[in-house]
């Protein structure tokens, strides 16, 4: 009689070690129609595509672990860096955590706050420069890069822009407008989750 999957072995696989069901029929050795019929027949509920896509891009787990105990300086950089998101964070998109200022103090602090409250991981902090065609790229970058601290490659940028009026505009953004990113889901669900709490969005 030929071997048929336990449900044991397909709950580890599936449940425990987020394995997709093309990674079970591998591990096995069986067709993956065969895997979904025993699913089915153990009444495994199969993962939404939307969580099966995000296991598949974090195959080692959540890139960021949040911080429970915070001590009483933490505590002011949270709610500090809440309220820049609030203000200057992007709160359309559904899949990235961004704030962007022309002053290098707020991504400071926003990159502080990731960092420090939801130890993320620092290899997948994006920093995006925009500049305007009065810039002067390599300057804007060579300033980006010291007051962030940050290994000037890191800073992606696109073409230069029109320049979006005259006076204190030019002080403001003689070196660009910086946006700093953390492109994940769940991240950006909670953080969204903590500013309904305060009752900053509806």
């Amino acid at each position: 009689m030929a071997r048929i999957p336990t449900e044991k072995e397909l709950r580890e696989l599936y449940l425990n070690k987020k394995q997709s069901l093309s990674e079970i029929a591998n591990t096995l050795g069986f067709k993956t129609h065969k895997i979904i019929y025993w699913m089915d027949k153990y009444k495994i509920s199969r993962r939404v595509r939307s969580e099966a896509n995000y296991i598949k891009a974090n195959p080692n787990g959540e890139p960021f672990c949040i911080k429970k105990r915070l001590t009483r300086d933490e505590v002011k950089l949270k709610y500090l860096a809440l309220g820049l998101y609030w203000g200057e964070g992007n709160k359309a998109s559904n899949h990235s955590v961004r704030v962007t200022n022309s002053d290098p103090g707020v991504i400071n602090q926003f990159v502080l706050f990731l960092k420090t409250i939801y130890r993320v991981d620092v290899n997948r902090i994006f920093f995006y420069l925009q500049t305007f065609k009065d810039n002067d790229m390599k300057t804007a970058k060579e300033y980006w890069s010291k007051k962030l601290v940050i290994d000037i490659e890191c800073i992606k940028s696109g073409a230069p822009i029109r320049s979006m009026g005259k006076g204190t505009y030019k002080k403001i953004c003689k070196y660009g407008v910086m946006t700093v990113a953390f492109n994940n889901t769940h991240l950006k669900a909670y953080i969204s989750n903590q500013l309904g709490k305060l009752g900053l969005l509806r």
